[in-house]
């Protein structure tokens, strides 16, 4: 179990130009100790605490010190730490104390491969910082994750391509995919309205998304969360962008959706009728959100029905059609980029 404590731009010298933490994680400016208090006072544990938001090597050894003892009345109760931070900035001291303190994960946000990209969002690092502080993490044995994002200012797919390639070169623990949400008080805020940024479709950023998420899928790299939730956003903070309360679940069933379209681009099907047969974990994944899958292979022609059954794995489907079958898994969906 992971309890969250979220430090608001914590180390942060400079802003990120998408960046107001304070809409993100709706806590404003809080008092550190209350915060840790009443999230404490709520689990008996063990559990883990994840140090979230800002960038944790963004302050000096003796901050840091001084952060974690905040924490010493609770020691018996926490198995470990898990932190989030920019790629920059970690030294020898750093080092020592995040391992005198357990912590055992330590997430590193890299928006983008693309130096120009790093630059223009105001990063104030560029990818070779970043290899250069995940290789020392992982020869001193901790688990290592990564955030990234799609639908940045300027982004290509060629961009993304270049994400996913370094995501399976590098092979983090786990990855984190975000969608760009702009929101007010942030200077691309302020471009927004002044008409000098316009993002991309909201469906272009899922298939960007779905490109990153097959592509850790297909070399075994865990994803484990896509997108913010609802109680981790401002809503009415969001000028534009392509914040969803429901992204990861929309990513999923635009993977499926896909799956299912490539392999039936490679058969001759006559008839307009589809039977999938699938594991019923993925009955959601299939229909769609609100149904939304559904209605794109009516547009195709083709009228769907399923049955279930627990002889298919989990991501993985049979088709029936003019008496024929043919099998796939999801994964068939990268053939569709």
């Amino acid at each position: 179990m992971i309890v969250p404590v979220f430090l608001p731009h914590l180390g942060c010298k400079d802003r990120c130009i998408y960046c107001n933490q304070e809409f993100i994680t709706n806590l404003g400016k809080i008092d550190l100790d209350s915060a840790i208090a009443q999230n404490m006072a709520i689990h008996e544990g063990p559990f883990e605490v994840g140090l979230f938001g800002g960038n944790f090597f963004g302050i000096n050894a003796e901050e840091m010190a001084h952060l974690f003892s905040r924490f010493d009345n609770y020691r018996t109760r926490i198995s470990g730490f898990r932190i989030s931070t920019k790629p920059t900035g970690l030294d020898h001291k750093m080092l020592e104390i995040l391992k005198s303190n357990n912590v055992t994960t330590v997430e590193l946000g890299i928006p983008t491969f693309n130096d120009s990209i790093l630059a223009a969002l105001n990063r104030r690092h560029g990818k070779d910082e970043l290899y250069s502080t995940y290789r020392v993490l992982k020869k001193e044995g901790f688990l290592v994750a990564l955030q990234v994002m799609v639908g940045l200012p300027d982004e290509t797919m060629n961009d993304i391509r270049e994400t996913a390639g370094n995501l399976i070169r590098l092979c983090p623990d786990y990855i984190r995919v975000y969608p760009l949400a702009v929101l007010a008080g942030t200077r691309l805020g302020e471009m927004y309205q002044r008409h000098r940024f316009v993002p991309i479709t909201f469906d272009e950023a899922l298939d960007r998304a779905v490109f990153i998420y097959l592509s850790a899928l297909r070399h075994g790299i865990k994803v484990v969360k896509m997108g913010l939730t609802e109680n981790e956003i401002v809503r009415e903070k969001v000028l534009a962008g392509h914040y969803h309360p429901a992204f990861g679940h929309l990513v999923k069933s635009r993977a499926y959706y896909l799956a299912i379209l490539a392999r039936l681009c490679t058969v001759p099907i006559k008839s307009e009728n589809l039977t999938v047969c699938l594991n019923n974990r993925d009955i959601p994944h299939l229909l769609g959100h609100r149904g939304a899958n559904q209605v794109r292979f009516e547009e195709e022609g083709i009228h769907l029905t399923w049955e279930t059954t627990g002889q298919i794995e989990k991501d993985n489907f049979i088709l029936r059609y003019d008496g024929n079958t043919t099998s796939g898994n999801i994964l068939d969906g990268l053939a569709m980029f």
